[in-house]
């Protein structure tokens, strides 16, 4: 995850510490090593490109629905998780 303030909140440490989550911290400034970059780059380019966003719950809703609609590999693709070169250790 990016080191936005409310990934590196206290109290967002403390709560995955008590869940046993291990945080994982992105250098700063590598979007490309962001898997979810890759969804947000194919949701504004297919499903939310060259429209008015008068609306923003709409706009949300069309692109949580084009998501949920695909399959989770076809989501894991476009994250580029299922690259051999995928940086991210299982």
């Amino acid at each position: 995850m990016n080191r936005g303030s409310p990934h590196a909140d206290k109290a967002t440490r403390a709560l995955a510490r008590r869940l046993r989550v291990e945080l994982r911290y992105l250098p700063t400034a590598t979007p490309e090593l962001n898997p979810v970059e890759g969804l947000w780059r194919y949701l504004k380019g297919r499903v939310l490109a060259n429209e008015p966003t008068p609306d923003l719950d709409a706009s949300l809703h069309r692109a949580f629905d084009d998501l949920r609609a695909m399959s989770p590999a076809d989501r894991l693709r476009l994250a580029g998780v299922l690259s051999g070169n995928f940086w991210l250790s299982t």
